[in-house]
């Protein structure tokens, strides 16, 4: 084709007609068919920002395309691919298209979004007073009031609560609809870093989901924007940034240094959020590019801060294991790229937490039970899910010491080991039958999955060992552990402790706590001392880069084996 054919094709327009919805859309030629249907605000799955390496955007090519790219060839299997299944994000527009999405899931209700929390007792003294407020827009003042706001890179999170006795009046949440522009953050910098408009694409849409979460809180507290005056919003360091309008790539590289790592007020009229034309929002101070307003919000929730004898430990899972180890004393953190694994990515049959997914796994005589988020068929396993079976496995010998799936034991009577599958020589483990699942395909455990899971424990692991280092500690040292999100509410502190993911302590000191980062916004907004305490936190916490420590690497490989029963 030569060049002047080309630049003709790139002003052409092409029609993609999506059911079963019946969309038509006309878009770019050359446009990815994911990038198609985010412009026309249809959500589609996905882990990774179209970037190839999640294998989550399928959709159902009805219409002739192009050759597999290397990528589909990797992540779709053959079935799948007979059937015209195709990744969206490696596809693009240059002919008529007709495609099939599956049925898509209703607005994130579906979703396991974890809003409650724990906090400790302490006195109401809350960032504003009554004498604080101008009632020019607010002629019939019904009360005291606050928003918190966890900024979740999967999901938001807004509570309304009293200031008068620190009730939480209602909450409400919703999936981050920046997902569309990729399922972690680093995919998300990336957005920023390569599109004119990425920033503000992001910023719009976080302040808008926010909006949406106010406007809910307002309806079922029966106020009106103009009666809340105050609030408190704590995420990562990437999220708050993009909360804020600032750059974050900088955080993507080393030294990983964000714009900010300072607590912020602002009103909520220079950042959009619709609230009484004074109100302030607080934004929660961070220690570094991945230690950020949520680990500090966890700190306060925990009341390790407030502790001078025990020592406490400190974890906040997901593709970035925060980890904070000590007391008010001294406090250490560190952040552990443990990768999506224990968010359900990269697993042949991962899926976050929602309806459908397995998120937990145990054995009832010689048969493997499950139990599935919705109480409907399975479709997928989640992270709580996936070390719940690995424990279970472990316990059964079917998984070494090593993490190789074992062939099956000839004239063994455990119905467990018959259920492996032979697959060009690799086991795998079947979890589901077609007959079971609601796809009508098998759901299995693959040994590629069982090694996912050990990267991501084995970098947990390495860090909480490097922070034990720092501090003197032994495991005996350590007098309470605390988890928090809703990988940490949702995990069985037994099976993390059988696969590794945190040290042998007695299973007896292990606590959930909830959303830890939506609990310290409310603490902070209930009793301004904690403002003071944060911004202390922020700056005498001492932080660990694992990537500057040549031992990182030693503790790691030495953790992706699992631990002797």
């Amino acid at each position: 084709m030569d060049s002047s054919s080309s630049e003709k094709n790139k002003r052409r327009k092409v029609k993609v007609k999506v059911l079963p919805e019946g969309l038509r859309l006309k878009v770019r030629w050359g446009t990815t068919i994911l990038e198609a249907l985010q412009e026309a605000d249809v959500r589609v799955e996905g882990e990774c920002g179209g970037l190839g390496k999640c294998g989550m955007c399928k959709v159902r090519v009805l219409s002739k395309t192009g050759p597999l790219s290397k990528e589909e060839k990797e992540l779709l299997d053959e079935a799948e691919i007979e059937e015209g299944i195709r990744l969206a994000c490696r596809n693009r527009v240059v002919r008529d298209l007709v495609i099939q999405l599956e049925e898509m899931d209703s607005d994130g209700l579906d979703h396991q979004i974890l809003a409650a929390g724990s906090r400790s007792v302490f006195q109401l003294d809350p960032l504003i007073d009554e004498r604080s407020i101008s009632l020019k827009q607010s002629p019939q003042e019904r009360g005291l009031y606050g928003l918190t706001f966890d900024l979740g890179t999967t999901t938001l999170v807004g509570k309304l609560i009293s200031l008068a006795d620190g009730r939480e009046v209602a909450a409400a949440s919703r999936l981050n609809s920046q997902s569309k522009y990729g399922a972690d953050i680093i995919s998300r910098i990336q957005h920023v870093k390569e599109q004119p408009a990425g920033l503000k694409d992001l910023n719009h849409l976080i302040i808008q989901d926010l909006n949406q979460i106010t406007e809910q809180l307002l309806e079922t507290g029966k106020l009106e924007a103009g009666n809340i005056c105050i609030g408190v919003a704590a995420g990562n360091t990437t999220m708050q940034h993009l909360f804020l309008g600032l750059d974050p790539t900088s955080i993507a590289h080393a030294p990983f240094t964000p714009l900010t790592t300072d607590g912020l007020i602002l009103k909520t009229a220079d950042l959009g959020i619709t609230l009484h034309p004074e109100a302030l929002v607080y934004v929660m101070p961070a220690r570094s590019g991945y230690v950020g307003g949520d680990l500090i919000s966890m700190i306060l929730a925990s009341g390790c801060a407030e502790q001078d004898d025990k020592i406490a430990l400190g974890l906040d899972l997901g593709t970035n294991g925060e980890i904070f180890l000590g007391n008010r004393k001294r406090l250490m953190t560190c952040s552990a790229a443990a990768g999506p694994a224990l968010e359900g990515a990269r697993i042949s049959h991962g899926m976050i937490a929602k309806e459908g997914a397995i998120e937990s796994v145990y054995v009832e005589g010689d048969n493997l039970r499950y139990q599935v988020i919705g109480n409907v068929e399975p479709k997928g396993i989640c992270g709580s899910g996936l070390v719940d079976l690995v424990a279970v496995l472990l316990d059964r010998s079917i998984i070494d010491q090593g993490g190789l799936l074992q062939p099956p034991q000839g004239g063994s009577e455990d119905t467990l080991t018959r259920v492996i599958q032979r697959d060009e020589g690799v086991y795998d483990f079947l979890v589901a039958t077609p007959e079971e699942s609601f796809s009508q395909k098998r759901i299995y455990l693959s040994q590629k999955d069982v090694r996912e899971l050990q990267l991501a424990k084995g970098a947990v692991a390495a860090g909480i060992q490097i922070l034990m280092d720092e501090m003197s500690f032994g495991i005996r040292d350590i007098d309470v552990v605390y988890l928090a999100g809703a990988f940490g509410n949702y995990i069985h502190p037994q099976s993390a402790l059988r696969i590794g993911l945190i040290p042998k302590v007695d299973p007896k000191i292990i606590y959930t706590i909830g959303n830890a980062a939506s609990t310290g916004a409310s603490m902070v907004l209930l009793a301004k001392g904690y403002w003071k305490m944060a911004n202390d936190l922020a700056r005498s916490i001492e932080h660990v880069e694992l990537s500057t420590r040549p031992d990182f690497n030693e503790y790691f490989i030495e953790n992706l084996n699992f631990p002797q029963e």
